[in-house]
């Protein structure tokens, strides 16, 4: 096995799952989502065989994620907008046990919320805190400058505090 192919099959294993996440919360279809890992990685490849240099992995791939989920906007003929494709089911996670279910659960509640904000401080928030991403990473993946996005994760978070107070005021007012 070649010394190429080590580190691909290492940030596979790193970050495959992570990149899958990120295709299923914008494309809410596991199937193309899983699709587009393969792509993803087979594009890496093909960088990495042709002499490329990737100095951070995590973001060359969510870059190539990004990348192909664009095209995936740009191919569909409904003119939806990106909010209504977020409001769509997609994020089914296995459940182990009662625990680890309720902890799904309010992963799940979280995504739900995040996916209310308004882009880019979602995006910028999921990649944040859902797919642990630093600031760098995501600004390398999403062509902004590192200070935009904490502007965006910062606004974004501020929006999600909103929504939740007012979610909580609006049941208060229902029992």
């Amino acid at each position: 096995m070649s010394n190429l192919e080590k580190q691909l099959i290492e940030a596979y294993n790193n970050y495959s799952d992570g990149v899958f996440r990120y295709g299923v919360f914008k494309l809410s279809d596991r199937e193309l989502a899983n699709d587009l890992v393969q792509e993803t990685f087979l594009r890496a490849w093909k960088f990495m065989v042709k002499g490329g240099r990737i100095d951070n992995y995590k973001a060359f791939l969510y870059k190539i994620m990004s990348n192909l989920v664009i095209d995936e906007y740009r191919k569909r003929t409904d003119p939806a907008s990106l909010e209504t494709m977020h409001e769509e089911e997609g994020f089914d996670p296995p459940f182990d046990d009662t625990h680890r279910w309720m902890d799904q659960i309010d992963g799940m509640q979280a995504i739900k919320m995040i996916r209310r904000i308004p882009l880019p401080y979602s995006e910028a928030v999921f990649m944040r805190y859902v797919q642990e991403l630093s600031l760098s990473e995501i600004a390398a993946i999403t062509g902004k400058r590192e200070n935009t996005v904490a502007v965006h994760v910062h606004r974004g978070l501020e929006k999600l505090k909103e929504l939740i107070k007012s979610e909580s005021q609006f049941s208060k007012h229902i029992q």
